[in-house]
C-alpha cells in the first residue's frame, strides 16, 4: 500500500480537497492522516478532518457502508466523504480513503495513560449504556463491531464513541459468523475454538471496556478472573460478568445487555421469609453460616426434603445466604450475581438468611 504525500492534497469526484497535513497512525486495516478540508475556491482551510487508507478494497467497502448506515448517530464517529485517488507512476495504483471527523480528546487507552483515574459507577453506566444503544442498532441488521477496545473508543466533550469499522462485518446469522480477525487481548476465549463471532462477543468487549473505565486501567481477556477485586456496586459488576465470564449466562445482544443493565440495580437481594418448607425445593447455598458447616447445613435440608445443587440453575428455587466477607472467594460472587440475573429475568428464587434457614429446619433458638 502507497503512502499519501505529507504536504500534499487529494481530491474526490466532486472537486473538494483535502490537505494533508500530518501522518498520525498505523494499524492492520489502514493508515490515517491528520488534514484539512480546503473551501472550493481558496486554500482557505474550512474543517479539520482523518483522513484513512484502507489497506484493501473490501475495508473500504464495508466502512463506507457502515459510516453511512450510522450517519447522524453522534455515538459514532461520522464520516465525511469516500472516494478512490490514482497513485504511483502513471496513476496505476488505486488508494481507496475514507475521510472521518477528527477526535482531537483520543481515545480511552489515551485517557488512561494520561489520566488513570476511574470514572464513577453512574458514569459508566450512562456511558457503556449509550454505546449499548448504538450496538442495539448494528445488531438489530445483523451487523458486529469485533474490535471494540479502548484504543478504538474515542471520547468527544466526555462522552465515548465508537469508531474504527475496519472488521465489522454483516451476516443473515450472527451466531455463526465466521471471524479471522480480531484484537487478541479483547477475545472471549470460545473465539479462539470456534472462530465464530457473534453480538455477544460484542457485549464482551464492552464489560471489558467498562472495567477499563472504573479502575483506570485497561482490562484485557485475561483480567476477567479478577472481578471481584474490581471497586463496583453489585449490580454492575453482576451485569460486567455475565457479559464477560465464559460460564456466565450470557446477553444475546446489545439491547438484552442495555436492558439488563438499566435493571439489574431494581432487583433485590435482600433476605426475607422464603417458603413454608423446604419440601421440593432446589436449593444452592452460599456464603458462610455461623451456626453449620455448609456439609451440615447441606444434610439438613435433604432430611427436611429439599435438593441441594452445587450452582444456580433453572431450576433453583431458593438461595441461602450466610454472612458475605471481603473475603469471599470467586465461586460464592458467581452464585450471587447469578441469582440477581435470574431474578431480573423472572425466574422466582427466595433468598433466606440463616435465621430463615433455622426458621424453615424448625431450629431457631
Amino acid at each position: 500500500m502507497g503512502r499519501l504525500e505529507v504536504g500534499g492534497s487529494v481530491v474526490n469526484d466532486d472537486g473538494i480537497r483535502y490537505e494533508l497535513c500530518e501522518r498520525i497512525g498505523e494499524g492492520g486495516f489502514g493508515e490515517t492522516y491528520l488534514a484539512y478540508r480546503l473551501a472550493r475556491n481558496s486554500d482557505r482551510r474550512v474543517r479539520r478532518v482523518c483522513v484513512k487508507v484502507c489497506h484493501n478494497i473490501d475495508d473500504w467497502h464495508g466502512e463506507a457502508f457502515f459510516g453511512r448506515l450510522l450517519h447522524g448517530n453522534d455515538r459514532a464517529v461520522a464520516l465525511h466523504d469516500s472516494f478512490v485517488v490514482a497513485a504511483g507512476r502513471g496513476g496505476r495504483r488505486r488508494l481507496h480513503l475514507l475521510v472521518f471527523e477528527y477526535m482531537p480528546d483520543g481515545t480511552v487507552a489515551d485517557l488512561v495513560e494520561a489520566d488513570g483515574r476511574g470514572w464513577s459507577p453512574s458514569r459508566v453506566r450512562t456511558e457503556v449504556g449509550a454505546l449499548l444503544k448504538l450496538l442495539a442498532t448494528m445488531h438489530n441488521v445483523g451487523i458486529t463491531h469485533r474490535d471494540i477496545t479502548p484504543q478504538n473508543v474515542f471520547l468527544r466533550g466526555g462522552r465515548l464513541v465508537l469508531g474504527d469499522f475496519g472488521i465489522s462485518r454483516m451476516t443473515l446469522d450472527p451466531r455463526k459468523a465466521k471471524v479471522t480477525a480480531f484484537t487478541p487481548d479483547f477475545v472471549p476465549d470460545a473465539v479462539w475454538v470456534h472462530h465464530n463471532w457473534g453480538p455477544g462477543d460484542d457485549v464482551f468487549q464492552l464489560g471489558l471496556l467498562a472495567c477499563t473505565l472504573l479502575s483506570g486501567e485497561i482490562w484485557t481477556a485475561r483480567d476477567v478472573k479478577q472481578l471481584r477485586t474490581l471497586t463496583a456496586p453489585d449490580d454492575l459488576k453482576c451485569w460486567i460478568w455475565h457479559a464477560t465470564a465464559a460460564k456466565a449466562k450470557k446477553y444475546v445482544d446489545a439491547l438484552d445487555a442495555r436492558e439488563a443493565l438499566t435493571t439489574l440495580a431494581k432487583v433485590s437481594m435482600r433476605s426475607g421469609r422464603g417458603p413454608a418448607s423446604l419440601e421440593g425445593h432446589r436449593v444452592v447455598f452460599t456464603g458462610k453460616l455461623q451456626r453449620w458447616t455448609r456439609n451440615e447445613a447441606a444434610e439438613l435440608v435433604r432430611r427436611a426434603g429439599g435438593h441441594v445443587q452445587d450452582a444456580v440453575g433453572d431450576s433453583t428455587t431458593l438461595l441461602v445466604r450466610g454472612d458475605v466477607r471481603n473475603g469471599l472467594n470467586e465461586s460464592e460472587g458467581r452464585k450471587l450475581y447469578a441469582v440477581r440475573e435470574r431474578l431480573r429475568l423472572g425466574q422466582r428464587i427466595s433468598i433466606v438468611g440463616q435465621t430463615g434457614l433455622e426458621r424453615l429446619l424448625g431450629q431457631r433458638h
